[in-house]
């Protein structure tokens, strides 16, 4: 049940162990609706796998792809709260307020937006010269994000 998620993950983090420069990576996804700024300091600990070397020798054998990969889509997918579903985007912004806003562009069923994010709030443009509307659900609201116009997200 909803409710009972922050006891859940209290009991889990409680028996991981940190053995892998994956697991800040999941320990971050996890804490990044409950406890930001838990989720940011796995997210410091995930940069840091191979600038700091933080296991010990293994930076040596070459890099962790799959930690460098992982941090990229927490900032794209799970701090900005973009994901797809059923046929429509959904935003549900959590961006860290340690981190200066975001923005970058993306195709989406060929309509070529642009996802600018801070904090809670999100601004998604559809370029002008798209062909048609994107579906696009904030918070519970669906809205038709049309060429040429904007979907804020407060």
């Amino acid at each position: 049940a909803p409710e009972r998620i922050p006891e859940t993950v209290d009991y889990y983090l409680a028996r991981t162990s940190e053995g892998s420069t994956l697991s800040a990576l999941v320990h971050s996804w996890v804490l990044t609706r409950a406890n930001r700024h838990h989720a940011m300091k796995y997210f410091v600990q995930v940069l840091a796998s191979d600038i700091v070397d933080i296991q010990g020798g293994t930076t040596a054998e070459g890099i962790h792809l799959a930690a460098m990969a992982g941090s990229i889509d927490l900032l794209q997918r799970c701090f900005t709260g973009l994901e797809t579903r059923d046929d429509r985007l959904i935003l549900s912004p959590q961006w860290p307020n340690a981190l200066d806003p975001i923005e970058f562009p993306f195709v989406y069923r060929g309509q070529r937006l642009h996802l600018r994010v801070s904090g809670r709030a999100a601004e998604l443009t559809s370029e002008a010269g798209n062909s048609a509307s994107v579906t696009v659900e904030c918070r519970g609201r669906v809205h038709q994000l049309l060429p040429g116009r904007t979907v804020e997200v407060a």
